[in-house]
């Protein structure tokens, strides 16, 4: 399997996931949010207490955004450090003044490298699904 090829399986993954956690958690977090904001229209006396009720009702939605975002980042910065560590492993295989071999050599390490990088990645993402599943089901 080519380099680029594993990385779309990651890509396709990390999209599977992202869509999972959009239909089956946040959709109705959402709908829960808005039904609650459409309550407080019915229920506040003043203004501010329509704003104070509204806000109340978007909080756990904004809550389960910044896990995802907190969790999906985190997840992105081990991967960039794994790519790094390719970098840097392909940078010191080369001389001073590299010859255009070396450079191929260097290219070809890096390139593997990386490509092993988005497969034990890929690997690991249910892990970071169903730990993201449980900290928004701490939100209910």
């Amino acid at each position: 399997m080519s380099a680029e090829q594993k990385a779309d399986g990651l890509r396709k993954a990390m999209e599977g996931m992202v869509s999972q956690l959009d239909t089956k958690l946040m959709r109705p977090l959402q709908k829960e949010s808005f039904s609650c904001q459409a309550r407080c229209c019915d229920s506040s006396p003043t203004q501010q207490d329509l704003q104070q009720c509204c806000g109340d009702c978007e909080q756990r939605v904004l809550v389960a955004n910044q896990i995802i975002n907190k969790s999906i980042g985190d997840f992105q910065n081990r991967l960039q450090r794994c790519v790094q560590r390719c970098q840097d492993q392909a940078q010191e295989k080369l001389s001073p003044q590299p010859t255009d071999k070396e450079m191929q050599k260097a290219q070809a390490l890096l390139s593997d490298c990386a490509a092993n990088c988005a497969t034990e990645y890929e690997g690991q993402v249910p892990k970071l699904h169903k730990d993201t599943v449980q900290r928004l089901q701490q939100l209910k």
